[in-house]
């Protein structure tokens, strides 16, 4: 549209002229502005998409920038070829056709033109100037006095100089005599409406009036006549082809000029025309790029999409696309794909529900082994062919002071202690030199200072097909066992000791009494008596003490729980012995006031804590201390008692055996004070021990149950 405006308006010069024209050339080449900034727009659009897809990582944005790059390039690349070598051709042109040889003769039209009126204007002023010198050659007065030239002299000059009519004005320019050729010129002729110069030396005035078939050449010669200013006006009317001639040439120059001005807007307006159609062209190419890509990665996507819904456990997704090409067949493989892993789905679900229910009962059975292993009061030890340790439960890890080991980490050489490997070995040798399924002994070992009585028993490890897996080797602790033997056995020796010597005690005692009351005083010399019943009668008392000591060991009492406060209780015990301590020796109570009460047996409890404070003070022989110490452990809701000295100590010989009846490191000692304290803390669900590790003095620590 807009170059067939242009073509119409360049064929018809006339309507550039007015306002209107330009006005709606201006607001076409604005129009065609605005095209071409949508058209950009709508690129911009589609390549921000591409970048926001990119960005977003979206899949197919890959695919979709190389083929609109590339569509961009194959359409590009020709169109802005083109549109150089077009905007080149329209240059060459339109430089032909504002500044070619058209041009060029325009331009020497006008200088002729400019010529040629400039030659009528000079002529008629001459001849004007020598009209009026005949006029006054002839008379010097007013043409309207009685001697001025009548209406032949006139006419003979108007024919003379080629005059189409001649007119007088006065000073004040209004007509006052006219001569004309003919009639037609009367008419045509018209006084001028412009003001007329009125300096003098601006004449001789020359002026043209044009109509639509004349033009009128005027000139205007100022003369003094009689005193009085007057004007002489000649005129000379160009009409027919030459004014028509003069007009056309006019024209086409006005036209030109007219032309030459909206150069620019039309070379702008034809290059906008270019730009628009390549940007068009260019469009189209990332259009169809796009189109294409998208008609190729919309299957794929779909596709994507299916396999992260399987992936996801969808497996009745399908595919709905109909497509006729390669990527259609590769839908169409997909659904069967889908259909057929449907069908798989359903056989394994039945599959997976029978080893849900066979592994429900295989880790039934491990939970239940391992809560044995955990909680069996035995230790079981687990090695490999190769002697690797394959696992052992937390009673032999604190039974042989081993840290828990994991399955295949170490060698059994590498984790047991030296006399352990040694029994182990041992075991392992006969076993391996008989046919036995388990070969088991007993053993006796010292860890931390403490000597256990051990039973360990190895098993040989096979498969159903009688392969070797490894050996089991289960150990059993019968210290406890040994001890509630010994000490069974030490109570029934009390209880018939007590029996057997408590009754001719008294008898005895009584005769030494009579004895050295009836005679003592009767001898002279009664020293040896005195000191012989003395003896009977001391060796009697300390005899009976030991009979009731017999006899406290042999029928403890059950204990009678009641709630109390322990620290209460150790403070009454500190208090009994403060008074009779000797001055070298200092008692310390440290108690932890947080302790709940605990449900003990007071007695009994008071009876503990003095027979440990009373080994202590006998163990301290110069300058000591002793520390009673109590505290909380809430975590494992124990409490923890320590009674701690800095005396002489117990010998390593009787460390493992301190716990035992008749053992003891005084001289006068009965060497049950520990057994009974072990007893009573037993009944009461706790634990009494002697710290092994303490380099000074003694250290007994006991835990009682919150």
């Amino acid at each position: 549209m807009g170059l067939l405006s242009i073509g119409y308006y360049y064929r018809e010069f006339d309507g550039w002229n007015s306002i209107d024209s330009n006005l709606n050339l201006f607001l076409l080449i604005n129009l065609n502005i605005i095209l071409l900034f949508l058209v950009a727009l709508l690129i911009v659009r589609n390549m921000i998409k591409l970048i926001y897809e990119r960005r977003q990582q979206k899949l197919g944005f890959r695919l979709k920038s190389k083929l609109t790059v590339a569509f961009i390039l194959v359409s590009s690349l020709p169109m802005l070829l083109f549109f150089f070598i077009a905007t080149g051709f329209l240059r060459n042109s339109l430089d032909s056709w504002f500044h070619g040889q058209f041009t060029v003769a325009l331009k020497n039209t006008a200088a002729v033109i400019s010529n040629q009126e400039e030659k009528f204007r000079d002529t008629q002023i001459h001849y004007s100037k020598v009209a009026l010198t005949d006029y006054l050659k002839q008379i010097k007065k007013s043409p309207l006095s009685e001697k001025a030239p009548k209406l032949d002299w006139y006419e003979a000059l108007l024919t003379k100089y080629q005059f189409d009519g001649i007119i007088w004005h006065n000073s004040n320019h209004i007509p006052i005599l006219k001569h004309f050729q003919g009639s037609q010129y009367s008419i045509l002729w018209k006084p001028l409406e412009e003001q007329l110069p009125q300096n003098k030396s601006s004449y001789p005035f020359f002026t043209v009036t044009s109509s639509e078939k004349e033009e009128i050449h005027r000139v205007l010669l100022n003369v003094n006549l009689d005193g009085d200013e007057y004007y002489f006006e000649t005129i000379t009317v160009l009409h027919g082809k030459l004014f028509n001639d003069f007009t056309k040439a006019h024209n086409d120059l006005k036209h030109h000029k007219n032309l030459l001005f909206l150069e620019r807007p039309i070379r702008t307006s034809y290059t906008t025309y270019l730009l628009l159609f390549t940007v068009l062209m260019i469009f189209g190419g990332v259009w169809f790029g796009y189109y294409l890509a998208r008609g190729i990665v919309e299957p794929i996507e779909t596709l994507v999409e299916g396999t992260h819904r399987i992936a996801k456990g969808d497996l009745d997704f399908q595919i709905d696309l109909q497509v006729e090409d390669e990527i259609g067949m590769l839908l169409d493989s997909f659904n069967a794909m889908t259909k057929e892993l449907q069908q798989n789905r359903k056989k394994l679900a039945e599959s997976r529900g029978e080893l849900i229910e066979t592994n429900a009962i295989l880790e039934a059975r491990n939970i239940f082994v391992e809560l044995v292993l955990q909680n069996i009061q035995y230790g079981i030890f687990l090695v490999d062919n190769s002697g690797f340790v394959n696992g052992s439960n937390p009673y032999l890890n604190k039974l042989f002071r081993l840290k828990s080991v994991k399955a295949g980490g170490k060698h059994y050489k590498s984790v047991l202690q030296k006399d352990q490997i040694a029994y182990f070995e041992e075991l392992y040798e006969h076993l391996n030199d008989s046919l036995d399924i388990s070969i088991k002994k007993e053993y006796h070992l010292l860890v931390d200072k403490r000597s256990l009585h051990i039973s360990m028993e190895l098993f040989r490890l096979t498969s159903p097909k009688k392969e070797p897996l490894g050996r089991l080797l289960v150990v059993e602790n019968l210290t406890e066992i040994d001890r509630l033997t010994r000490a069974r056995a030490w109570r029934e020796v009390a209880r018939r000791i007590a029996h057997e010597i408590k009754n001719p005690l008294t008898p005895i005692q009584l005769s030494a009494q009579r004895i050295r009351k009836k005679y003592l005083d009767q001898i002279e010399d009664n020293k040896l008596l005195d000191s012989c019943t003395a003896t009977i009668i001391d060796e009697v008392y300390g005899l009976k003490n030991m009979v009731n000591e017999f006899s406290k060991f042999a029928r403890l009492p059950e204990i009678n729980p009641v709630p109390v406060n322990i620290n209460k209780i150790l403070e009454n015990v500190c208090n009994l012995f403060e008074p009779g301590l000797p001055s070298s020796v200092v008692l310390k109570l440290i108690v932890d006031p947080d302790i709940p009460e605990l449900r003990l047996d007071e007695e009994q409890i008071k009876r503990v804590f003095t027979n440990l404070i009373d080994n202590a003070v006998s163990s301290i022989s110069n300058n000591g201390e002793i520390v009673v110490k109590s505290s909380f452990l809430k975590d494992l809701k124990m409490v923890s008692l320590i009674v701690s000295d800095n005396g002489k100590g117990i010998p390593n010989h009787i460390i493992p055996r301190i716990f035992d009846p008749y053992v003891t490191t005084k001289r006068e000692g009965s060497g049950l004070g520990l057994a009974i304290a072990q007893q009573i803390i037993n009944d009461h669900g706790g634990f009494i021990r002697l710290d092994a590790t303490q380099k000074i003095g003694t250290k007994f620590k006991i835990e009682l149950p919150v």
